[in-house]
């Protein structure tokens, strides 16, 4: 699995890379809502938190190589996922994670190019924790009791799938969704993930 990641990513660096001097490079601002969730499944406990908004904002690179329909994006953004968690008396807290977020993706583009287009997207995520390495969950039982305590990860790697289109040129909306393949929280029962839905309003000059 690792090595079919490698080789993607590979492909992808590749492409921002090569052509240069052919290729079409646009530097825009881009800004969005997050949608997330943190979930556990095992035998001892079935635990989630669901869809709580966040946003991300930041700025971005796109690229179109020579080859029909082919291109590339990468981001750097600033990308707060927020949660909800029981306090095991009755009542909640609001927590979030704050990261520093690098996607790169691979698109590819149809229809009309200065008019209206569509795209699809993938690539990885590399994402940082920049401000709550140590945040810990407390974890419930159904009673409401504390059994456990979680800690936030200082990385997280996910695989983003995406689409949208493209008007006029410049104004592009897409919809992501994050698949996590490493876990978002320390937990002696299983995979903490914090799965995300994002959309997204891109600038490009």
């Amino acid at each position: 699995m690792k090595k079919h990641l490698l080789s993607i990513v590979f492909i992808a660096v590749a492409l921002m890379t090569s052509s240069v001097a052919d290729a079409q490079i646009r530097f825009g601002v881009k800004a969005g809502l997050n949608l997330s969730s943190l979930s556990l499944s095992s035998n001892n406990l079935d635990w989630s938190y669901k869809h709580r908004p966040g946003f991300h904002v930041g700025a971005v690179v796109d690229f179109k190589v020579p080859l029909a329909g082919l291109g590339a994006d990468i981001s750097v953004l600033y990308d707060q996922r927020n949660f909800r968690t029981n306090n095991g008396d009755g009542t909640y807290s609001n927590d979030k994670l704050k990261y520093i977020s690098i996607p790169i993706n691979i698109k590819y583009t149809f229809g009309f190019d200065e008019v209206a287009s569509l795209y699809l997207a993938t690539g990885p995520q590399f994402s940082f924790n920049v401000d709550n390495a140590g945040l810990t969950l407390d974890i419930p039982d159904s009673a409401g009791k504390i059994i456990d305590s979680f800690k936030a990860k200082n990385f997280d790697f996910y695989w983003n799938l995406g689409i949208g289109f493209t008007v006029i040129n410049h104004i592009r909306l897409g919809y992501t969704y994050n698949i996590p393949c490493t876990k978002s929280l320390d937990s002696p029962y299983g995979s903490v993930k914090n799965k995300t839905n994002q959309i997204t309003l891109t600038y490009l000059f």
